[in-house]
Protein backbone atom coordinates (compact mmCIF):
# COMPACT_ATOMS: atom_id res chain seq x y z
CA UNK A 1 0.00 0.00 0.00
CA UNK A 2 1.46 3.18 -1.08
CA UNK A 3 1.48 6.56 0.47
CA UNK A 4 -0.80 8.59 -1.61
CA UNK A 5 -3.43 5.37 -1.00
CA UNK A 6 -2.49 5.57 2.45
CA UNK A 7 -3.54 9.58 2.41
CA UNK A 8 -7.07 8.47 1.10
CA UNK A 9 -7.93 5.93 3.01
CA UNK A 10 -7.31 8.21 6.16
CA UNK A 11 -8.78 11.02 4.67
CA UNK A 12 -12.26 9.01 3.21
CA UNK A 13 -12.26 7.82 6.92
CA UNK A 14 -11.71 11.16 8.73
CA UNK A 15 -14.52 13.14 7.21
CA UNK A 16 -17.55 13.50 8.60
CA UNK A 17 -20.52 11.61 6.57
CA UNK A 18 -22.63 14.78 6.38
CA UNK A 19 -19.18 16.68 4.26
CA UNK A 20 -19.64 17.30 0.91
CA UNK A 21 -16.70 16.35 -0.70
CA UNK A 22 -16.76 13.30 0.95
CA UNK A 23 -18.59 11.48 -1.90
CA UNK A 24 -15.29 12.68 -4.63
CA UNK A 25 -12.95 11.58 -1.88
CA UNK A 26 -14.59 7.87 -1.73
CA UNK A 27 -14.57 8.17 -5.92
CA UNK A 28 -10.65 8.81 -5.95
CA UNK A 29 -10.30 6.08 -3.22
CA UNK A 30 -12.42 3.49 -5.31
CA UNK A 31 -10.15 4.20 -8.64
CA UNK A 32 -6.75 4.09 -6.64
CA UNK A 33 -8.21 0.50 -4.83
CA UNK A 34 -8.85 -0.55 -8.40
CA UNK A 35 -4.98 0.64 -9.54
CA UNK A 36 -2.96 -1.09 -6.67
CA UNK A 37 -5.27 -4.56 -6.69
CA UNK A 38 -3.86 -4.25 -10.59
CA UNK A 39 -0.61 -3.38 -9.76
CA UNK A 40 -0.88 -6.50 -7.10
CA UNK A 41 -2.39 -8.96 -9.72
CA UNK A 42 0.55 -8.05 -12.02
CA UNK A 43 3.03 -8.62 -9.43
CA UNK A 44 1.97 -12.24 -8.40
CA UNK A 45 2.15 -12.96 -12.25
CA UNK A 46 5.79 -12.15 -12.57
CA UNK A 47 6.53 -13.82 -9.86
CA UNK A 48 5.24 -16.75 -10.40
CA UNK A 49 5.85 -16.97 -14.39
CA UNK A 50 8.26 -14.73 -14.97
CA UNK A 51 11.31 -17.01 -16.53
CA UNK A 52 14.22 -15.26 -17.19
CA UNK A 53 17.86 -16.43 -16.58
CA UNK A 54 19.33 -15.28 -13.02
CA UNK A 55 17.63 -13.16 -10.05
CA UNK A 56 15.16 -10.04 -10.85
CA UNK A 57 13.61 -7.73 -9.29
CA UNK A 58 10.28 -5.75 -9.00
CA UNK A 59 9.71 -2.38 -7.10
CA UNK A 60 6.77 -0.43 -6.39
CA UNK A 61 6.06 3.58 -5.83
CA UNK A 62 9.51 4.51 -6.32
CA UNK A 63 10.28 8.18 -7.54
CA UNK A 64 12.95 9.26 -9.99
CA UNK A 65 14.53 12.72 -10.42
CA UNK A 66 13.39 14.66 -13.24
CA UNK A 67 13.05 18.50 -14.25
CA UNK A 68 12.35 20.03 -11.31
CA UNK A 69 11.15 17.87 -9.65
CA UNK A 70 10.79 13.62 -9.39
CA UNK A 71 8.40 11.03 -11.16
CA UNK A 72 6.42 8.66 -9.75
CA UNK A 73 7.49 5.37 -10.96
CA UNK A 74 4.74 2.73 -10.11
CA UNK A 75 5.81 -0.53 -11.14
CA UNK A 76 9.30 -1.47 -12.21
CA UNK A 77 11.34 -4.71 -13.11
CA UNK A 78 15.40 -5.18 -13.17
CA UNK A 79 17.00 -7.43 -14.46
CA UNK A 80 20.74 -7.86 -15.22
CA UNK A 81 19.70 -7.75 -19.25
CA UNK A 82 16.49 -5.57 -19.06
CA UNK A 83 14.89 -2.75 -17.01
CA UNK A 84 11.26 -2.04 -17.59
CA UNK A 85 8.87 0.32 -16.18
CA UNK A 86 5.08 -0.81 -16.69
CA UNK A 87 1.92 1.40 -16.17
CA UNK A 88 -0.56 -0.51 -15.12
CA UNK A 89 -4.21 -0.02 -15.97
CA UNK A 90 -7.14 -1.53 -14.05
CA UNK A 91 -9.71 -0.17 -15.99
CA UNK A 92 -13.08 -1.41 -18.18
CA UNK A 93 -14.72 -0.10 -21.20
CA UNK A 94 -13.07 0.82 -24.68
CA UNK A 95 -9.49 2.64 -25.07
CA UNK A 96 -8.53 5.84 -27.47
CA UNK A 97 -5.14 6.53 -27.41
CA UNK A 98 -5.13 10.15 -29.89
CA UNK A 99 -1.52 9.84 -31.44
CA UNK A 100 -1.58 13.07 -32.48
CA UNK A 101 -2.64 15.38 -29.74
CA UNK A 102 -1.84 12.69 -27.08
CA UNK A 103 -5.14 12.65 -25.50
CA UNK A 104 -6.88 9.43 -23.80
CA UNK A 105 -10.75 8.78 -23.45
CA UNK A 106 -12.48 5.82 -23.24
CA UNK A 107 -16.19 4.72 -23.64
CA UNK A 108 -18.18 2.77 -20.91
CA UNK A 109 -21.58 1.89 -20.80
CA UNK A 110 -22.07 4.35 -24.11
CA UNK A 111 -20.52 7.34 -22.29
CA UNK A 112 -17.08 9.09 -23.41
CA UNK A 113 -14.93 10.22 -20.86
CA UNK A 114 -11.28 11.93 -21.01
CA UNK A 115 -8.60 11.01 -18.62
CA UNK A 116 -5.27 11.59 -18.06
CA UNK A 117 -3.31 9.34 -20.59
CA UNK A 118 -1.30 6.44 -19.45
CA UNK A 119 1.13 7.04 -22.41
CA UNK A 120 1.73 10.24 -21.34
CA UNK A 121 2.29 9.35 -17.68
CA UNK A 122 4.61 6.16 -18.68
CA UNK A 123 6.37 8.54 -20.78
CA UNK A 124 7.42 10.44 -17.63
CA UNK A 125 8.69 7.90 -15.88
CA UNK A 126 10.79 5.60 -18.83
CA UNK A 127 12.53 9.04 -19.31
CA UNK A 128 13.19 9.78 -15.70
CA UNK A 129 14.01 6.10 -15.36
CA UNK A 130 16.81 6.20 -17.75
CA UNK A 131 18.16 8.96 -16.25
CA UNK A 132 18.53 7.74 -13.06
CA UNK A 133 20.14 4.12 -14.34
CA UNK A 134 22.03 5.51 -17.38
CA UNK A 135 20.77 2.93 -19.78
CA UNK A 136 17.94 1.91 -22.31
CA UNK A 137 14.20 1.64 -20.10
CA UNK A 138 11.93 -0.22 -22.04
CA UNK A 139 8.22 1.27 -21.48
CA UNK A 140 4.87 -0.84 -21.37
CA UNK A 141 1.02 0.06 -20.82
CA UNK A 142 -0.72 -2.86 -18.84
CA UNK A 143 -4.31 -3.66 -18.98
CA UNK A 144 -5.05 -6.07 -15.52
CA UNK A 145 -8.69 -6.06 -16.28
CA UNK A 146 -10.40 -8.00 -18.71
CA UNK A 147 -13.14 -6.11 -19.50
CA UNK A 148 -11.37 -3.58 -21.65
CA UNK A 149 -10.65 -3.26 -25.02
CA UNK A 150 -8.25 -1.05 -27.28
CA UNK A 151 -9.99 0.65 -30.23
CA UNK A 152 -7.04 3.06 -30.86
CA UNK A 153 -3.78 2.39 -29.80
CA UNK A 154 -1.14 4.35 -28.06
CA UNK A 155 2.13 5.59 -30.28
CA UNK A 156 4.88 5.81 -28.23
CA UNK A 157 5.07 2.42 -26.50
CA UNK A 158 3.15 -0.95 -26.47
CA UNK A 159 -0.33 -1.80 -24.35
CA UNK A 160 -0.66 -5.68 -23.35
CA UNK A 161 -3.07 -7.74 -21.63
CA UNK A 162 -1.75 -8.57 -18.58
CA UNK A 163 -1.51 -12.34 -19.26
CA UNK A 164 0.56 -11.76 -21.55
CA UNK A 165 2.76 -9.57 -20.22
CA UNK A 166 5.30 -12.40 -18.72
CA UNK A 167 6.27 -13.51 -22.66
CA UNK A 168 6.42 -9.43 -23.51
CA UNK A 169 9.21 -8.71 -20.91
CA UNK A 170 11.16 -12.13 -21.86
CA UNK A 171 11.46 -10.88 -25.24
CA UNK A 172 12.82 -7.83 -24.54
CA UNK A 173 15.75 -9.58 -23.07
CA UNK A 174 18.84 -8.01 -24.23
CA UNK A 175 21.61 -10.73 -24.02
CA UNK A 176 24.50 -7.53 -25.06
CA UNK A 177 23.39 -5.82 -21.36
CA UNK A 178 25.43 -6.92 -18.24
CA UNK A 179 23.91 -4.96 -15.48
CA UNK A 180 25.38 -4.99 -11.92
CA UNK A 181 21.99 -5.46 -9.60
CA UNK A 182 23.64 -5.14 -6.57
CA UNK A 183 24.72 -1.56 -7.55
CA UNK A 184 20.92 -0.47 -8.01
CA UNK A 185 19.99 -2.09 -4.48
CA UNK A 186 20.86 1.29 -2.61
CA UNK A 187 19.97 3.83 -4.86
CA UNK A 188 16.83 2.21 -5.42
CA UNK A 189 15.91 2.05 -1.87
CA UNK A 190 16.76 5.84 -1.49
CA UNK A 191 14.06 6.12 -4.51
CA UNK A 192 11.33 5.95 -2.24
CA UNK A 193 9.59 8.68 -0.53
CA UNK A 194 9.78 11.64 -2.34
CA UNK A 195 6.63 11.51 -4.57
CA UNK A 196 3.65 12.88 -2.59
CA UNK A 197 1.24 12.92 -4.76
CA UNK A 198 -1.18 15.96 -4.73
CA UNK A 199 -2.55 17.92 -1.70
CA UNK A 200 -5.47 16.26 -1.22
CA UNK A 201 -6.59 18.69 1.08
CA UNK A 202 -6.48 21.44 -1.21
CA UNK A 203 -7.44 19.12 -4.34
CA UNK A 204 -11.16 18.56 -2.39
CA UNK A 205 -11.29 22.34 -1.14
CA UNK A 206 -10.69 20.98 2.56
CA UNK A 207 -9.02 22.46 5.39
CA UNK A 208 -7.49 20.90 8.67
CA UNK A 209 -10.82 21.57 10.69
CA UNK A 210 -12.83 19.59 7.67
CA UNK A 211 -10.77 16.92 9.45
CA UNK A 212 -12.33 14.65 12.26
CA UNK A 213 -10.45 14.92 15.78
CA UNK A 214 -9.83 12.36 17.94
CA UNK A 215 -8.18 8.64 18.66
CA UNK A 216 -10.18 6.06 16.94
CA UNK A 217 -10.90 2.58 18.57
CA UNK A 218 -8.94 -0.61 16.80
CA UNK A 219 -11.39 -2.47 18.28
CA UNK A 220 -14.73 -1.15 16.79
CA UNK A 221 -13.03 1.33 14.02
CA UNK A 222 -14.89 4.55 15.41
CA UNK A 223 -13.20 7.96 16.53
CA UNK A 224 -14.18 7.24 19.79
CA UNK A 225 -12.19 6.86 22.48
CA UNK A 226 -11.50 9.03 25.61
CA UNK A 227 -8.48 9.25 27.38
CA UNK A 228 -9.70 8.16 31.47
CA UNK A 229 -7.93 6.56 34.37
CA UNK A 230 -4.58 6.30 32.34
CA UNK A 231 -6.37 4.59 29.69
CA UNK A 232 -8.11 4.50 25.97
CA UNK A 233 -11.76 3.54 26.49
CA UNK A 234 -14.52 3.52 23.75
CA UNK A 235 -17.45 4.59 24.49
CA UNK A 236 -19.36 2.63 21.59
CA UNK A 237 -17.89 -0.86 21.94
CA UNK A 238 -16.39 -0.51 25.59
CA UNK A 239 -12.48 -1.40 24.23
CA UNK A 240 -10.26 -0.22 26.44
CA UNK A 241 -5.98 0.42 25.01
CA UNK A 242 -2.51 2.28 26.93
CA UNK A 243 -1.97 3.31 23.34
CA UNK A 244 -4.32 3.43 20.68
CA UNK A 245 -3.10 7.52 20.69
CA UNK A 246 -0.24 5.93 17.86
CA UNK A 247 -2.46 5.05 15.82
CA UNK A 248 -4.11 8.42 15.43
CA UNK A 249 -0.49 9.83 15.72
CA UNK A 250 0.37 8.14 12.29
CA UNK A 251 -3.02 8.95 11.03
CA UNK A 252 -1.86 12.42 11.77
CA UNK A 253 1.34 12.46 10.28
CA UNK A 254 0.09 10.78 7.07
CA UNK A 255 -2.43 13.70 6.19
CA UNK A 256 -0.55 16.42 7.23
CA UNK A 257 3.07 15.72 8.02
CA UNK A 258 5.28 14.60 11.14
CA UNK A 259 5.96 17.70 12.84
CA UNK A 260 2.98 17.95 15.50
CA UNK A 261 2.99 21.19 17.69
CA UNK A 262 1.44 21.30 21.05
CA UNK A 263 -2.35 23.24 19.53
CA UNK A 264 -2.67 20.86 17.05
CA UNK A 265 -2.16 17.44 19.59
CA UNK A 266 -4.53 18.89 22.19
CA UNK A 267 -7.00 19.07 19.47
CA UNK A 268 -6.22 15.86 17.55
CA UNK A 269 -5.87 13.63 20.70
CA UNK A 270 -8.73 15.55 22.23
CA UNK A 271 -6.96 15.78 25.71
CA UNK A 272 -6.74 19.67 27.07
CA UNK A 273 -4.12 18.52 30.56
CA UNK A 274 -0.43 19.66 29.39
CA UNK A 275 1.04 16.53 31.72
CA UNK A 276 -1.24 13.96 30.12
CA UNK A 277 -0.26 15.40 26.90
CA UNK A 278 3.02 15.14 27.65
CA UNK A 279 2.94 11.22 28.71
CA UNK A 280 1.30 10.60 25.62
CA UNK A 281 3.41 12.17 23.56
CA UNK A 282 6.99 10.96 24.99
CA UNK A 283 7.06 7.25 23.65
CA UNK A 284 5.45 8.00 19.90
CA UNK A 285 7.59 11.63 18.80
CA UNK A 286 10.95 13.15 19.22
CA UNK A 287 11.88 16.59 20.33
CA UNK A 288 12.19 19.33 17.56
CA UNK A 289 14.39 22.00 17.67
CA UNK A 290 11.33 24.39 17.14
CA UNK A 291 9.52 25.61 20.26
CA UNK A 292 6.16 24.14 21.31
CA UNK A 293 6.55 21.13 18.32
CA UNK A 294 7.32 17.42 18.49
CA UNK A 295 8.24 15.32 15.23
CA UNK A 296 5.71 11.90 15.23
CA UNK A 297 7.64 8.61 15.14
CA UNK A 298 7.32 7.14 11.46
CA UNK A 299 5.42 3.51 11.61
CA UNK A 300 3.25 3.23 8.83
CA UNK A 301 3.17 -0.35 8.91
CA UNK A 302 0.32 0.27 11.87
CA UNK A 303 -2.01 1.67 9.65
CA UNK A 304 -1.20 -0.72 6.78
CA UNK A 305 -1.97 -3.71 9.03
CA UNK A 306 -5.39 -1.88 10.21
CA UNK A 307 -6.89 -0.71 6.56
CA UNK A 308 -5.71 -4.24 4.48
CA UNK A 309 -8.38 -5.75 6.73
CA UNK A 310 -10.94 -3.24 5.83
CA UNK A 311 -9.92 -2.42 1.92
CA UNK A 312 -8.63 -5.21 0.57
Amino acid sequence: MDVQLLKLIVLYERLSVGNSSRDAVYGELKRALAGAAGEKRTKELLERELDLEGKFSIYQGLSFPYRDGYAQVDFLLVHAQLISVMEVKNMVGEFHFDSVNYQFHRVIEGRIEGMRNPETQLHRAVKASEKFFGTKVHGTIVLSSRAGRVAAPPKLYPIIALDYLPFHLEGLVDPKIALNLDDFEVLLRRSRGHYNGPDLLKKHKLTRDSVEAGVRCLGCGRISCAWIERKWRCSRCGAISPDAHEFALQEYAVLFGSELTSKEAYRWLGVTDKYILIRLLEKFTLKSSGRGKRIIIENKELLVSHFEKIYS
